[in-house]
C-alpha cells in the first residue's frame, strides 16, 4: 500500500504542469493538516462513544410493544435506535431512567403472563367445556408465573401444567397432575434450597392432587433445580451435608481466628477442620415405666346381715344382750382378702364381710424425638502453631505454653470428648517468607508495560513508515526543483534588471525629449 502511495505521488510529482507552492504556504498548511487529522480522529471518538452509549431500553426476553415506546418517544422528542438484530429499542444511557419513568406514565410497560383474568371474558353461547378447561389452566399457569416472578432472584418465569381430570371413582388411579416450571434467574444470582423449595411446594399447593415430587424446576441454563433438593418426606430448611459441614468448618475456623489471631498473629499459625456430618432425618420415640408400681384405684366394699330369726323363750331372759366372745379379737378375724372368716361367726347371729379392691399401676413416660438434618457427629481439628511466633523464639513453644493453647481451644471451640471430638495443637518451623516481588517484575504490570510499549512502537512505525513518507511527498510535490528554482530566481532577477534598465532608459528619453522641446523653444522666443 506505501509503494502505490508512493507510486502515485511519483507520477504526480512527474508532472511539469503541476502548481507549485511557495515555503511560507507549505508552513501553513502544515498545522492545518494537522488539525484536520486531529479533527477527524476526535470526530470518529466521539461517534463511536455516542453508539457505545446507547442501553436497551428493556430486556430482551420482556415483552414490550415496540411501536408503542416509539410512539412515546416521538411523542417526547427522545433520540432512540433500534437494534440490527434483536429488534429493542436503544435509548442513551443517560436519559434511560427518565425513558423508564416516561413509558411507565404513558402505561407503556413488560407485559406479565395473563393470569385468571382470562376467565372474565364473556363466553358465547355455545363454549364446551374443554375450551373453558385450557382456559382455566392457562390462567392458572400465569398466576403462578405472575407470584414466582416476584422473587428477587428470578427476572422472567414459565409455567406448564398438566391436571389430570376428576373422577367420580374412588379406587380409580388414572393420570397424576404434573408441572414444570422454567425460570430466567438474574446476571450473577442463584436460587438458594428454601427458594427452590418455595416454589415447588407453592405449585404443588396451587393445583389439585399434585404432589411436590411431581415439580420439575429448571433454569435458563438447563440445569435441575428441584433435583438439588428432598422432598420425599417434606423439606425442613436444613441443608445438605456438604453444606452443613461448610458451615461447621467456617464457624470453628472463624473461632479459632479470634482467638490466636490477636495473640501471635494470622500468619504464625495453620489449621485445618474437619466436621462429620449426619444428614439424616430421625424420628424417636421413647416409652419408659417406672420401678415401683403405685395405687392408682382403692375401693373397699362392707356387708352386714342382720336378718337372722330369733330363737329362745320369749321374756326377760330373751331380752338381755349376748354373753361377750371369749376372744373378741378372733371374732373380728378377716381374711387377707378383706372378707370375714367363714368359721368365725358373731354371737349376735349378724353376717359381715369386707372387701378391699386396690389397681396398680406404674410409672410410664413417652418420649419423642425428632432430629433433623445437618447433625455434627464429630469433630476433628488440627492446628500448627509457628516456633518463631513462640514467646521465646530461640527456644520455641515449650509444653506447658501448647499446653495452655491446647486448653483455652478446647474450652473455646466446645470440643466434646464423649462425642469423639478430636484437638491436636503442635508447634513447627513455618518457611521464610518469600521477598516482595517488585512491581516490574509482576506479570501484570510487566503485560501493561508491553501492550502501551507495542502501542508506542506501532505509533512511532506509522509514523516513520505512513505519515513521514506522505509528508515528504506532499514537500517534494510542492516544494520547486533547486535547479528551476535557481533558474526562476536568476529570470527573476533578469527580469528586474530589464526592468529597472527600461525605467532608466525611459527616464533618460523623456529627459532628452524635454531638453529638445525646451531648445527649441529659445530661439523661437529670441
Amino acid at each position: 500500500m506505501i509503494n502505490t502511495i508512493k507510486s502515485a505521488f511519483e507520477r504526480w510529482r512527474a508532472n511539469p504542469a503541476a502548481p507549485t507552492i511557495s515555503p511560507n504556504l507549505l508552513k501553513t498548511l502544515y498545522p492545518l493538516l494537522l488539525l484536520a487529522i486531529g479533527l477527524t480522529a476526535l470526530v470518529l471518538m466521539y461517534m463511536w462513544s455516542n453508539q457505545s452509549s446507547y442501553k436497551p431500553v428493556f430486556g430482551a426476553r420482556e415483552k414490550v410493544s415496540a411501536p408503542d415506546m416509539m410512539t412515546v418517544l416521538d411523542g417526547d422528542h427522545i433520540p432512540y435506535r433500534i437494534h440490527p438484530e434483536s429488534g429493542q429499542v436503544l435509548v442513551p444511557d443517560s436519559m434511560l431512567g427518565k425513558v423508564r419513568m416516561l413509558l411507565a406514565a404513558k402505561g407503556v410497560t413488560a407485559q406479565l403472563p395473563a393470569g385468571l383474568e382470562l376467565m372474565d371474558k364473556n363466553d358465547p353461547l355455545g363454549v364446551s367445556q374443554f375450551v373453558q378447561d385450557v382456559r382455566f389452566r392457562r390462567g392458572l399457569e400465569g398466576e403462578l408465573a405472575q407470584s414466582i416472578m416476584t422473587l428477587d432472584a428470578i427476572s422472567h418465569a414459565r409455567v406448564h401444567l398438566s391436571i389430570a381430570k376428576s373422577t367420580s371413582f374412588v379406587s380409580a388411579d388414572g393420570d397424576k397432575s404434573s408441572a414444570s416450571v422454567v425460570v430466567q434467574l438474574k446476571p450473577g444470582r442463584t436460587l438458594e434450597p428454601e427458594a427452590i423449595a418455595a416454589v415447588v411446594n407453592m405449585v404443588a399447593g396451587s393445583v389439585a392432587s399434585l404432589a411436590p415430587a411431581r415439580v420439575s424446576l429448571v433454569d435458563q441454563a438447563g440445569n435441575l433445580l428441584s433435583s438439588h433438593i428432598d422432598l420425599a418426606d417434606g423439606f425442613d430448611g436444613g441443608a445438605t451435608s456438604n453444606d452443613a459441614s461448610k458451615r461447621y468448618s467456617d464457624e470453628v475456623k472463624a473461632n479459632i481466628k479470634g482467638l490466636l489471631g490477636p495473640v501471635i498473629g494470622d500468619d504464625n499459625y495453620r489449621m485445618s477442620v474437619a466436621a462429620a456430618v449426619d444428614n439424616d432425618r430421625v424420628e424417636e420415640t421413647v416409652e419408659k415405666y417406672g420401678a415401683d408400681p403405685k395405687v392408682t384405684s382403692e375401693a373397699m366394699r362392707e356387708e352386714q346381715d342382720r336378718n337372722r330369726m330369733v330363737m329362745g323363750v320369749p321374756g326377760t331372759l330373751s331380752n338381755r344382750p349376748p354373753p361377750a366372745a371369749a376372744n373378741p379379737a378372733a371374732a373380728n378375724q378377716q381374711t387377707a382378702g378383706g372378707a370375714t372368716d367363714p368359721n368365725t361367726a358373731p354371737a349376735d347371729g349378724t353376717a359381715r364381710k369386707n372387701a378391699t379392691t386396690r389397681q396398680y399401676a406404674y410409672d410410664r413416660s413417652i418420649t419423642q424425638t425428632k432430629r433433623s438434618r445437618g447433625r455434627l457427629e464429630k469433630l476433628s481439628v488440627a492446628v500448627v502453631l509457628a516456633q518463631a511466633a513462640a514467646p521465646t523464639p530461640k527456644t520455641g513453644w515449650s509444653a506447658a505454653e501448647i499446653a495452655n493453647i491446647d486448653k483455652v481451644l478446647r474450652n473455646g471451640l466446645g470440643i466434646n470428648a464423649e462425642r469423639g471430638d478430636q484437638l491436636v495443637v503442635s508447634a513447627m518451623n513455618f518457611p521464610r517468607k518469600a521477598a516482595p516481588v517488585q512491581w516490574w517484575e509482576e506479570r501484570d504490570n510487566i503485560v501493561d508495560i508491553s501492550k502501551y510499549a507495542i502501542y508506542a512502537v506501532a505509533a512511532l512505525l506509522g509514523y516513520l513508515l505512513l505519515l513521514r513518507p506522505i509528508m515528504r511527498l506532499i514537500t517534494m510535490r510542492f516544494t520547486p526543483d533547486p535547479k528551476e528554482a535557481q533558474r526562476i530566481a536568476a529570470e527573476r532577477r533578469a527580469a528586474e534588471q530589464a526592468a529597472v534598465a527600461a525605467a532608466k532608459e525611459a527616464k533618460e528619453a523623456a529627459a532628452k525629449e524635454q531638453a529638445a522641446l525646451a531648445g527649441t523653444a529659445t530661439p523661437g522666443a529670441a
